[in-house]
């Protein structure tokens, strides 16, 4: 049956340990093709939530990276790297969360329907030329400012989809990019303690997720201290988690399965 499953830990590293067990055991056998890969997976929606994320282990001793890697991770995710380029992708975390850009023009605009020309029509009455105006937008300091201000809010919402890019995959423009994997970043402030809900499209769990949580938490912390209220509990769910099929036997090793 694919069907959404619950893991519950106290740290993260517990948590990554028990969803890579249940991955194994549990997880759809699902292909998966796409133009730089094509492969078996073990795949499931997975919910991991997380009671404790700042107890330790953040980071279980069977991953496969270090404390020194998952830092420095987080720094970039939260603050960048300073550098145009910074990954193998032509998107970072950092320059989706935090210098979104978004349309002034289209922030104004009614509910539009499937007519091109009442649209037209609306987009003159903000800018006479029909233009965009972009505006490079920092989604965290927006949130921050938010929770200070009203702490009772539960519509602070950061993401980072484009849908015009995002969704073209097969486009020309598309042929080599990537789109992000974090899709909503959902924070919530109830009874001072500061919680993280995320949700991704797809997570590599058994290389990529110890880093993913551990920026992400640390993201969560950031803006806890910022508030000036104490860090909750974090929920993570990926609608598909997977391990690759080139990870199976490693991680029946490690985990004596």
């Amino acid at each position: 049956m694919y069907e959404t499953k619950l893991i519950e830990a106290k740290t993260l590293g517990e948590a990554w340990e028990k969803a890579c067990i249940l991955m194994m055991r549990e997880g759809h056998d699902r292909w998966v093709e796409a133009p730089e890969y094509k492969t078996m997976t073990k795949d499931l929606p997975l919910i991991i939530k997380v009671s404790e994320p700042f107890s330790e282990p953040r980071l279980s001793p069977k991953v496969n990276t270090t404390r020194e890697q998952a830092d420095d991770y987080s720094k970039k995710f939260i603050f960048g790297s300073g550098k145009e380029k910074e990954n193998s992708f032509d998107y970072t975390y950092y320059s989706r969360l935090r210098c979104y850009p978004d349309c002034k023009v289209r922030a104004w605009l009614p509910s539009v329907t499937d007519s091109d020309e009442e649209l037209k029509e609306e987009v003159k009455k903000i800018s006479p030329d029909g233009k965009c105006v972009v505006e490079r937008i920092d989604q965290v300091e927006k949130a921050i400012k938010i929770f200070k201000k009203d702490p009772s809010r539960r519509t602070v919402v950061m993401h980072t989809w484009i849908p015009y890019r995002d969704l073209m995959k097969f486009g020309p423009k598309r042929e080599n990019a990537s789109s992000p994997c974090v899709v909503l970043v959902y924070p919530q402030l109830v009874d001072g303690k500061f919680h993280m809900f995320v949700v991704m499209k797809t997570n590599d769990l058994y290389n990529a997720w110890p880093e993913n949580a551990y920026a992400l938490t640390t993201l969560q912390k950031y803006m806890a201290d910022e508030i000036g209220v104490e860090t909750g509990s974090y929920t993570h769910f990926s609608v598909s988690m997977q391990i690759y099929q080139d990870m199976y036997k490693e991680a029946k090793k490690k985990f004596n399965l």
